[in-house]
């Protein structure tokens, strides 16, 4: 058996290795603004106009989610959010894990000649719902309009 060599550092292995290269004033003055270069390579991802939609959605999201889900959908929704995995979420509720599964992504039916075909769920039912709503649709537009 081989043993390891704690002087050495694991991560050396994997660890990518920077290199300096000499770059012209111009370049670095452009970079250098108070923007920065992730803002200049990703123009929409500080913008105070995409914050507050995004928080629209997340508000419509789950009005739908109040109004349109099961109880148990809700439920289980709620508590999937909450960071709870859903083996926790079925012990919580004193079911199986496998109708935690069910109640969020649905269940699956194979059909060979057409492919998967899903019945129910809380993700399908809130797909469709939200290409319904014109709220939604309106936030999505305004959404991709800015991070073009």
């Amino acid at each position: 058996m081989r043993k390891r060599d704690f002087t050495r550092n694991r991560s050396d292995q994997y660890q990518h290795l920077l290199q300096e290269t000499s770059t012209s004033p111009d370049v670095l003055t452009e970079f250098s603004d108070s923007r920065g270069m992730h803002a200049l390579l990703n123009g929409a991802s500080y913008s105070e106009c995409l914050i507050e939609l995004k928080e629209k959605l997340r508000v419509a999201l789950w009005r739908l989610i109040d109004s349109k889900l099961t109880d148990r959908q809700k439920e289980v929704i709620y508590l999937h959010c909450d960071g709870y995995t859903q083996t926790e979420i079925a012990k919580k509720l004193g079911v199986n894990q496998s109708s935690i599964t069910k109640s969020i992504n649905g269940n699956c039916d194979y059909n060979y000649k057409s492919g998967k075909r899903v019945y129910g769920g809380a993700k399908k039912k809130l797909r469709k719902l939200s290409l319904q709503d014109s709220e939604i649709q309106e936030i999505l537009r305004q959404i991709g309009d800015l991070q073009i």
